[in-house]
């Protein structure tokens, strides 16, 4: 088992475990990490049916009284990462009368992770919060590091805070239910973490990719382990985002602007970002902030579809495009989203752009004529005009 300690104050530290089988042999790990034997798993239909027993037998195993046990399922999807569902989270606390010492546990994806702890950061003014994430993407990305929200129709993740868990459990095995657009999806997070953070993983992802896409049990656990150690290192010298940890937001400013405009529907969160991140390079080139043979890279490395690149008689085949919206984008609209950007400061429009692998910096000048010459080229380049 890897474990990696987060610290973030000197009286606050959590532990995210990876073992692969870990999920069915939680009792020991636990029973050790909630203090207080009521608890709240928070999940949708999907995972419940997958894994919902399996984790109230380790509960169970574990000491925890099944009375003292309640399972609240959300809706799936992007759209019900919101304040409607978390006033129905509210709702359903208040009639199960959740306290303060109750125990929320996240069984799910990133927007069940996300969604659980704004609402464990909030509700009484804060509860104790496992995460035990079950897709690629939670487990190499969104389940570290402390960040919760929910989305606005005008603004992903603009309503949030950071609230650090009690502990990360992540078992590689469940990966092996998910869709191949799921893993797609996670690997794209790990590309990026690669991208900004180091050329060694960057070449074994490179190397590995067809492996990975196919669910090479071995390879998806390393993946797993390299992408976390990563994102932790980077997290534990900037906690609350001032600096160092902004550089995770490659390939995001651009993303959420799409998500945002296709109303979190059709356009899954890692293909956002994989666009995001050919978009923001090709910025980053037209500045002359790399090299044409990193732009390639980058557009090799992501060529897997339904991530981004699409054959254009499979494009003409589906029905709803991954490209549909980016195809029609109306470009003040999304420069209106841009605005919104959490990221941004004073009015400055700030975008992460790549300057070679490992190495990632913070531009504050982004104007709306190159970000739309990137998206003309973008558009031409895939044949989408």
């Amino acid at each position: 088992m890897k474990e990696i300690k987060i610290k973030i104050t000197e009286d606050k530290e959590y532990k995210i475990c990876i073992k692969k089988g870990i999920l069915i042999n939680l009792d020991e790990h636990l029973s050790k990490t909630i203090e207080n034997k009521r608890i709240i798993i928070i999940t949708n239909s999907l995972v419940n049916c997958l894994y919902g027993v399996k984790l109230l037998s380790s509960l169970k195993k574990g000491g925890f009284n099944p009375d003292l046990i309640d399972l609240i399922e959300v809706p799936d999807g992007e759209k019900y990462k919101s304040l409607s569902t978390a006033k129905y989270l509210y709702d359903e606390l208040l009639k199960r009368k959740a306290d303060r010492t109750t125990t929320f546990i996240a069984l799910g994806g990133g927007v069940i992770g996300d969604l659980t702890g704004f609402v464990a950061a909030t509700y009484m003014r804060g509860l104790p919060l496992v995460h035990i994430p079950t897709t690629l993407l939670a487990q190499v990305d969104s389940s570290i590091g402390g960040k919760v929200a929910i989305d606005h129709h005008l603004a992903k993740n603009i309503i949030g805070s950071f609230y650090q868990p009690k502990a990360v459990y992540t078992d590689p095995e469940v990966l092996q239910t998910l869709s191949d657009k799921d893993i797609k999806n996670g690997i794209v997070e790990a590309i990026k973490i690669a991208v900004i953070k180091s050329p060694a993983f960057f070449k074994w992802i490179e190397k590995n990719i067809d492996l990975l896409i196919k669910k090479h049990r071995d390879l998806l656990c390393e993946l797993v382990k390299e992408a976390v150690s990563l994102k932790a290192d980077i997290v534990l010298k900037d906690p609350w985002e001032k600096g160092l940890r902004k550089v995770l937001n490659f390939g995001h400013s651009i993303g959420h602007a799409l998500e945002v405009g296709a109303g979190y529907q059709d356009l899954s969160h890692g293909e956002a970002v994989a666009l995001g991140m050919l978009v923001e390079t090709k910025i980053a080139r037209n500045r002359g902030m790399c090299l044409e043979e990193f732009e390639k890279q980058i557009k090799q490395i992501l060529s897997f579809p339904p991530a981004c690149a699409v054959h254009a008689d499979r494009r003409k085949r589906e029905s709803k495009s991954l490209f549909q919206y980016i195809k029609n984008i109306d470009y003040n609209q999304f420069w209106e989203t841009l605005t919104l950007d959490k990221k941004n400061s004073q009015g400055k429009i700030t975008f992460i752009l790549p300057e070679a692998l490992g190495k990632a910096v913070l531009i504050d000048d982004i104007n709306k004529k190159e970000v739309i010459e990137a998206l003309e080229e973008f558009k031409k380049e895939w044949k989408l005009c």
